[in-house]
């Protein structure tokens, strides 16, 4: 078991630079953010059951409409009908469309924070030692580890610090507008 956490301090000096102590603190409330927002993120299973659900009823829907004799209609009121099924074909497209983008695996991440806590990570690494760690880099997995428990979080998996090599990986793949904030964040503080 592990004792207390690391520092800031600490994980500045071990990825070189004490500089980053201040930036590294700072930066550590996205990585709470990130867990807290995780909580209202719907997962894949839940999206696809709600639009598996809306295409059921626009084909209730569309039934219906074809149900209704004209001659009941006012003849005021027959115009609305080729613009119903035109939206009926519309959801339905849009129903099919959102089906085939979401795949029933996935949605809310399982490990929230861990990929923004790596994005740090790199960034902080990178801006120390001219580019970012290998996904396989054991030294940055073990700052990974140590910045998440500094972050106030406890140890992943049973310490192993291998146990950041697949958030790593995700982490360094993703070139998001997240990750072009850390990296000015990480510069504007050690200027």
């Amino acid at each position: 078991m592990l004792d207390e956490a690391p520092s800031f301090a600490s994980v500045a000096n071990k990825i070189g630079d004490w500089r980053l102590e201040k930036v590294l603190q700072q930066l550590a409330s996205q990585v709470e953010i990130n867990i807290h927002n995780a909580k209202f993120v719907p997962l894949r299973a839940e999206i696809r059951s709600d639009v598996k659900r809306l295409k059921a009823e626009t084909k209730r829907f569309e039934n219906a409409l074809k149900r209704i004799p004209l001659m009941e209609l006012p003849c005021t009121e027959i115009d609305c009908l080729p613009q119903a099924r035109q939206t009926i074909k519309d959801i339905n497209a849009l129903c099919d469309m959102t089906l085939s983008k979401h795949s029933a695996k996935g949605g809310a991440t399982k490990k929230p924070g861990r990929i923004i806590c790596a994005m740090i990570v790199i960034e902080a690494w990178a801006f120390v030692r001219g580019g970012p760690p290998g996904a396989n880099n054991r030294i940055a997995h073990e700052i990974c580890d140590d910045y998440w428990r500094a972050c106030g979080y406890e140890t992943v998996g049973q310490g192993h610090p291998g146990n950041w090599r697949r958030t790593l990986t995700e982490a360094l793949s993703k070139q998001s507008p997240m990750r072009r904030y850390i990296r000015g964040e990480i510069q504007h503080c050690t200027e």
